[in-house]
């Protein structure tokens, strides 16, 4: 993966979405009237007779067969899985900016293929929606508001630099904090007094969710929301997993998922890992995915794991295919098909016309 090569992903990663959404459609598709389809015979009848005829054009023959073979689906009264547009407002990027993200298990370097990774996306959304940049070591910090200004998004993207620990925990609950201002979240006294990697969930956590107190660090909907339900908003996580600093991460998603708020999370890195030598010290890291597949889990998300370019595309693409469009119930095309059939027909009889003074 090389980060130089995100426009020409940017498009990929376009065209990728569209043939992803496609895919959905067709695997949706289902009749609610299949018996009808044994009306086939009729095309396929009138296909043996044209065949047998020796003035028969095989161009207006084709086109005549497959306007009946389309009715005939047609009056099976097919369904698909309909989308429309999400109303998507905001987008928060975090990243691992830990000195793990150094290793080279994912050339040139993870932090260089999840500033490729992120370059992307930021040209890949539309421009309708906010983004905002969030980085994440033993402190997280807000590199960037949601804004819809791409250029600042791509300088603030460079301007990220390796730091020592990692703290993902706090790297979600700032982003999360970006992305609903209305759950009223107290970053600070959340992060704080969770200096340490704990099993089980921290004191700040367990108290921001105590009902009735003045002092909560965070705030809860009035109706529950199901897991994933939010649309105007999501998360994307990109890190290599691992986090020995700050809240615990599924505390975290635990407040995103009471607000319906999606977490992606995208593994930076590979199981097997590469030894990196700092101030004297060599040490092998490896993708720690469990957390990151547990927080997508939790909040209605998917985890994608990356190690090469075609990676990239694949996951953009079906990021942005499910992000930025919602899914409707089914819809009956029968007119579609109807339409379509009739065109053929017309196209195929008036060839015939044409060519013999006949339709048939």
């Amino acid at each position: 993966m090389r980060s130089g090569h995100s426009a020409d992903g940017c498009v990929g990663v376009r065209d990728l979405a569209m043939s992803t959404l496609l895919l959905e459609v067709l695997q949706s598709f289902s009749l609610q009237w299949p018996l009808a389809l044994g009306l086939l015979a009729l095309p396929l009848g009138l296909a043996v007779w044209l065949g047998q005829r020796s003035d028969a054009s095989w161009r207006e023959s084709l086109l005549l067969v497959l306007g009946l073979i389309v009715l005939v689906v047609g009056m099976s009264r097919p369904l698909v899985q309909a989308f429309e547009p999400a109303p998507l407002d905001t987008v928060i990027l975090v990243i691992d900016s830990s000195t793990s993200m150094r290793a080279s298990d994912i050339a040139p370097s993870r932090i260089d293929a999840a500033k490729a990774l992120a370059k992307a996306f930021i040209e890949a959304l539309p421009a309708s929606a906010s983004l905002g940049l969030v980085s994440m070591a033993a402190n997280a910090s807000v590199l960037q508001a949601p804004t819809r200004q791409r250029e600042q998004l791509l300088q603030s993207l460079e301007r990220i630099s390796l730091q020592p620990g990692s703290a993902l925990g706090s790297g979600m609950i700032l982003a999360i904090a970006q992305a609903l201002p209305q759950a009223g979240i107290d970053v600070e006294r959340i992060t704080s007094g969770s200096s340490r990697r704990s099993g089980a969930s921290s004191n700040a956590s367990n108290n921001a969710g105590a009902t009735g107190q003045g002092t909560q660090a965070y705030t809860l909907p009035d109706t529950p929301l199901e897991p994933g339900s939010r649309e105007n908003a999501v998360l994307v996580l990109l890190a290599d997993g691992d986090s020995n600093f700050g809240p615990p991460p599924l505390d975290m998603a635990a407040i995103a998922r009471a607000w319906g708020l999606r977490i992606y999370c995208i593994g930076i890195g590979t199981p097997a890992g590469v030894i990196v030598r700092s101030e004297g010290v060599a040490a092998r890291v490896r993708l720690e995915d469990k957390t990151l597949r547990a927080v997508a889990l939790a909040t209605g998300a998917e985890y994608f794991a990356v190690d090469e370019q075609p990676a990239v595309k694949r996951i953009f693409g079906s990021l942005s295919g499910r992000i930025g469009l919602k899914k409707k119930k089914q819809i009956e095309v029968t007119h579609w098909f109807a339409v379509l059939g009739s065109l053929l027909m017309m196209a195929g009889a008036l060839l015939n016309v044409a060519r013999r003074g006949r339709i048939l």
